[in-house]
């Protein structure tokens, strides 16, 4: 019997007694900030208001991936290397205020500082919800609070910076093409206003046009003259003055609509042809060259829309607090978890004692 409470004292006893010792005496206050926030982006939608706005809002969608990102990089040495050059969390965290098996090491190397980092800030992801809580455990109140916006804040720096290379890539090729259909609107400007320089024409099917209609205002001048000429002569003579009039003026528009129409039939006509023939693909290239700049245009404001819809935000609708008492370690807790986690020890090895002594016949 005394063998057994010697051995119930040494496994159960010892540790028990060391655990309330250091636990009642000598481990440090550890006060928890905590924080909740959610990666969203934008979307239409009415306008509400409240939680549900940031939650569960019409207006806003969950940004899974983006929330698994900032999980990742929580963790990482990345955000540790930022945290230290705001905050000197090594000097809190090795403090000759902590208890001994609490405190940093001053010569921790940089894994040994992330892992002890990793216990001191914890984010944790609700995948229902997609909601992030972040839980920073310190020695003190304000600097828990502090690290926590810190910590924060460097994720919602983050977020925008994916956000906006995101935003930036999206645009870039629609820009690419406006860029590019600007340059081919230029060309085909170029190419008629040189066309224009060159032929001393600033439009050839406007100016045959022109030519056409002067022709056919002549013809009908002509044809009224002769309708004209014809009733007079009725009843008068040929040699009066008005008779002659008219004729002056009949044999004038003749002449000249005989010359117009050669310049038509002639040379110069066959030169308007061969203008027209040139100018016309020129005026079709930079019609599709306009139409295309304009179709692109549309595409970038399309683009620029849809970038502003997807764009992510990180929306902090629990603000870190700041703790008034410390919830770490819960000393009773850690008290009775090691008496019976010894007392358990205790068991396994009495049992595995009897089970030994029945096999070799002791």
């Amino acid at each position: 019997m005394n063998a057994i409470l010697r051995s119930l004292l040494i496994v159960v006893g010892i540790p028990t007694l060391l655990a309330t010792i250091y636990f009642g005496l000598f481990a440090s206050d550890v006060y928890v900030s905590e924080s909740r926030f959610a990666v969203r982006s934008a979307k239409a939608g009415g306008s509400v208001s409240g939680l549900a706005a940031i939650l569960s809002s019409p207006m806003v969608s969950g940004g899974g991936q983006d929330s698994s990102v900032v999980a990742e990089y929580s963790g990482s040495q990345d955000m540790l290397q930022r945290v230290k050059e705001k905050m000197n969390i090594t000097a809190h965290f090795s403090s000759p205020d902590v208890d001994i098996l609490s405190r940093l090491d001053n010569e921790a190397t940089q894994e040994e500082l992330l892992k002890y980092f990793k216990e001191h800030v914890i984010l944790m992801r609700d995948t229902t919800s997609d909601v992030l809580t972040l839980k920073v455990r310190a020695y003190d109140p304000q600097v828990a609070q502090d690290l926590a916006k810190l910590v924060i804040e460097l994720n919602e720096q983050l977020v925008n910076t994916l956000s906006s290379r995101i935003e930036e890539d999206a645009l870039q090729s629609a820009r690419d093409e406006v860029e590019l259909a600007n340059k081919k609107v230029h060309a085909a400007s170029s190419q008629i206003t040189r066309f224009q320089n060159e032929n001393v024409s600033l439009n050839p099917a406007v100016e045959s046009s022109a030519m056409l209609s002067m022709v056919a205002g002549l013809e009908a001048r002509l044809i009224d003259a002769r309708a004209t000429l014809s009733e007079k002569r009725a009843y008068m003579r040929d040699t009066s003055p008005e008779v002659v009039m008219l004729k002056n003026k009949v044999n004038a528009l003749s002449r000249q609509l005989r010359l117009e129409k050669g310049r038509i039939v002639g040379g110069e006509g066959q030169q308007m042809n061969n203008l027209i023939e040139s100018y016309q693909p020129l005026m079709l290239e930079q019609e599709m060259a306009q139409q295309q700049y304009a179709s692109a245009l549309t595409s970038l404001e399309i683009a620029r829309i849809e970038a502003q819809r997807k764009k992510q935000y990180l929306i902090t609708f629990i603000q870190p607090n700041l703790p008034d008492q410390a919830l770490e370690p819960k000393r009773f807790n850690e008290i009775l978890s090691v008496l019976l986690f010894s007392f358990l020890l205790y068991l396994i090895g009495g049992l595995m004692w009897s089970a030994l002594k029945d096999h070799v016949g002791l």
